[in-house]
């Protein structure tokens, strides 16, 4: 059976190659409202960025940005415009809304999985899962987890286990249908209290700029 990836490395090369980055977070492919597009989470640009990016913004510096299976490097996606490109909004953390949207350049390859939308509401302790690419990892990572409820920004709350997900940023978070629920966007260890946060981008952002 022919292998399925269902998240991706960002590979990102600029016109200047000192700011090259093989693995700027995770990302994956969604379709919406019958189109596909390419998404991470915005403050992967802090990772892959020149010196003189200080917006939402590549100028003319962006050589290319590739989504590619690191399991089978042949395999990838090529990110065309940037949909909520904005030399006005400043690149800062926390991001207003944790999504880099891409259109796509040409058709994907067999093998890569799309990601639909789940429009029903999420429910109280219902079992969710994400995926992503850890960095120096050759494989990615599924983690399962519970829906807390959301944040003061309407972001997911989700209990995970307790681990080092630095990488993963970009990745889809699924329910157990596999239906998209949000994007891995904030996570770390709260050593004060012994509890992992997990706050995934919720879809709001992402439909907010599709739907504009």
């Amino acid at each position: 059976m022919a292998q399925i990836d269902s998240v991706l490395v960002s590979k990102v090369t600029f016109k200047d190659t000192n700011f090259n980055n093989l693995h700027a977070g995770s990302g994956f492919v969604l379709e919406y409202q019958n189109k596909l597009y390419a998404v991470t989470a915005k403050h992967v640009l802090f990772f892959a960025k020149t010196d003189h990016m200080k917006t939402i913004s590549f100028g003319d510096a962006l050589q290319s940005w590739e989504f590619m299976s690191k399991t089978n490097p042949v395999k990838k996606v090529i990110a065309g415009r940037l949909i909520n490109e904005n030399p006005n909004e400043r690149l800062e953390m926390p991001p207003k809304g944790d999504w880099l949207i891409f259109e796509l350049k040409e058709d994907i390859p067999e093998g890569i999985a799309v990601f639909s939308v789940r429009e029903q509401a999420l429910k109280p302790n219902e079992p969710l899962f994400f995926m992503g690419y850890p960095y120096k990892s050759d494989a990615p990572i599924k983690v399962s987890g519970q829906f807390l409820g959301f944040t003061e920004d309407h972001n997911l709350r989700l209990d995970v286990p307790k681990g080092t997900y630095n990488g993963c940023s970009g990745g889809p978070v699924f329910d157990a249908e596999g239906k998209l629920v949000g994007l891995v966007s904030m996570g770390y260890f709260n050593a004060k209290d012994n509890i992992m946060v997990f706050e995934p981008a919720s879809l709001d952002y992402f439909k907010q700029i599709i739907n504009n």
